[in-house]
């Protein structure tokens, strides 16, 4: 989908999107064109829901952001390493 439906799915301006693109916190899939010609994945919608809620109701600076998702993502990873390991027992 394109910048601005992303935008539109997540309540908020494509140039906020275009802003955590800059920060790295959000990749798309495809960067050809202008912006408003970039392409995301579905999953772009709840990661831009999620950076947003961190943002506003937690008060995460757009940096402490970038740790908060990277450390959610690591500890998403070794819970289901910890299921894989328990299902082997």
């Amino acid at each position: 989908m394109r910048i601005g439906e992303v935008a539109v799915r997540c309540r908020t301006h494509p140039g906020l999107v275009h802003r955590f693109v800059r920060l790295g916190l959000v990749d798309p899939i495809d960067t050809r064109g202008t912006p408003e010609q970039w392409l995301f994945e579905n999953e772009a919608v709840p990661l831009i829901a999620k950076i947003i809620r961190l943002r506003n109701e937690l008060g995460v600076n757009y940096a402490g952001v970038g740790v908060v998702l990277e450390l959610l993502e690591r500890i998403n990873m070794l819970e289901n390493r910890i299921r894989e390991l328990e299902r082997g027992l």
